[in-house]
């Protein structure tokens, strides 16, 4: 009898051994299941829809907004401008005074910066054959794919001034919130008006040496500063009375 006892108390622990390692393995199973499930998430590209809306009044010095670049950038970088630093000299002048997006492009094209997930040029109007700046009443329109952690930047001029530009923070704008979903809808809040600290400025809308009214590209004084939110003592509109910045997730 006690052989028959000891018998069945050893099977009775290799079941519970038996039992025990099957759970551990299903435990397992399920933490590489939410493992992958999380990183499939992580690497799980959007692509968005932007438009930038030219929403200004038609007046006597209306307010035009240039071609410009665009870059999905990774978290925690600023490939395009960093605040109180002098301009990196890769093209932002040349949108900031002019509106020509070129040679910031050709810098962003030769660089093969790994903080940039794209990037490139939007300039022609929606509805547009050419490129051209929009007045009030015209927008761009381009394309963006990203993944969480991608963030959202662009440059384009304020065209009546000798280097004033609208862009997002240097960070740029989060394409995703803070549960992975895609943002969606008007993200003007988050633009200002910087000024390049390239050129030194005059009275917007009037100066000789501004865009509209310049005899040629690239005049004016030159100013030797830093890149900084506009505090020249003239008078701007506010963002929000000529622009507005929208992101459409795209299903």
């Amino acid at each position: 009898m006690r052989t028959v006892l000891c018998m069945i108390a050893f099977m009775a622990s290799m079941f519970t051994a038996c039992t025990n390692d099957t759970e551990a393995i299903a435990s397992e199973a399920g933490t590489s299941e939410e493992a992958a499930r999380k990183a499939n998430e992580n690497n799980a590209f959007t692509t968005f829809k932007v438009t930038i809306a030219n929403i200004g009044a038609e007046t006597t010095y209306p307010t035009v907004l240039s071609p410009g670049v665009f870059v999905v950038q990774k978290k925690n970088t600023m490939p395009l401008f960093m605040a109180w630093e002098a301009d990196y000299g890769e093209g932002v002048e040349g949108i900031a005074e002019d509106g020509n997006p070129s040679m910031l492009h050709e810098s962003l094209s030769n660089a093969a910066n790994p903080d940039l997930r794209s990037f490139g040029v939007f300039n022609t109007p929606v509805g547009a054959d050419m490129p051209s700046p929009i007045t009030p009443g015209n927008s761009y329109e381009f394309y963006v794919t990203a993944k969480h952690n991608d963030y959202l930047n662009f440059v384009t001029m304020y065209a009546q001034s000798n280097d004033i530009f609208i862009a997002p923070e240097a960070m740029g704008i989060a394409l995703f919130d803070d549960n992975k979903m895609p943002i969606s809808g008007d993200v003007s809040m988050y633009l200002s008006l910087w000024d390049a600290g390239t050129e030194v400025n005059e009275e917007p809308g009037i100066g000789p040496n501004q865009a509209p009214r310049q005899s040629a590209p690239n005049t004016g004084e030159d100013e030797n500063g830093v890149v900084r939110m506009v505090d020249d003592g003239f008078t701007y509109p506010e963002i929000a009375d000529f622009i507005q910045v929208t992101v459409t997730p795209m299903e």
